[in-house]
């Protein structure tokens, strides 16, 4: 019986331990605390955009949409990027509980240092024992192209991810809802002067290949 029980602690403490170190380097898609960026003091710039599932009962117990530096200095493309991290509802189901279209969609805004990014890949985890994380990952699939530039709001667009697809089904796909995004996230973070926030009509996915790699 003590064994066991030490068994079970050792394994509590690996699950936790693996779950701090891989969230250690995302950031949280959308903060409830004020947030407080001017254009006249920003020393960085600030990227918004969303991401939407088909259905309500999630798949995964953690997602985490890339943000990738693009920078000949491999140090600096590195410092620069990060992962945006989606939670879904998971005490009894699992549940999207985004802030739009009834929970499906989820708004992000992050601050980034200046410099070219692209969003390559959305990660996915399942919280399901030891080996606890079971990694997806979809790079060289498809890419979101944008630029940050210090003091100024970017919309990135609305990333369309179909947990659901089958082998033949798109799994990401593209939409600008600009729009509707940004009076969510005004309600959400009066104090920001929105009015600012760039959306660029023209952009568009690129797909790297016909089939993506799961």
């Amino acid at each position: 019986m003590k064994n066991k029980f030490f068994k079970f602690i050792t394994l509590s403490i690996m699950l936790l331990s693996t779950i701090i170190l891989v969230q250690s380097c995302a950031v949280s898609a959308l903060s409830i605390e004020p947030m407080n960026f001017r254009k006249e003091t920003a020393k960085n710039g600030l990227i918004i955009g969303s991401i939407t599932f088909p259905k309500e009962k999630a798949r995964f117990n953690q997602y985490f949409i890339r943000v990738s530096g693009i920078d000949s200095d491999e140090k600096i493309a590195k410092k620069n990027s990060t992962e945006i991290q989606i939670s879904p509802e998971q005490i009894w189901k699992m549940k999207h509980i985004g802030q739009l279209d009834n929970g499906l969609t989820y708004l992000f805004a992050i601050e980034r240092p200046e410099g070219k990014y692209e969003i390559p890949n959305v990660r996915l985890f399942t919280n399901s024992g030891v080996p606890a994380l079971q990694r997806a990952n979809y790079s060289g699939s498809f890419s979101i192209p944008f630029d940050v530039k210090k003091g100024e709001i970017t919309y990135v667009g609305n990333i369309v991810f179909n947990e659901y697809a089958g082998e033949n089904d798109t799994l990401v796909s593209y939409r600008n809802n600009y729009e509707k995004d940004i009076n969510a996230i005004k309600n959400i973070q009066p104090s920001v002067d929105w009015s600012k926030a760039i959306n660029d009509i023209n952009r568009k996915i690129e797909y790297n290949n016909n089939k993506v790699k799961r």
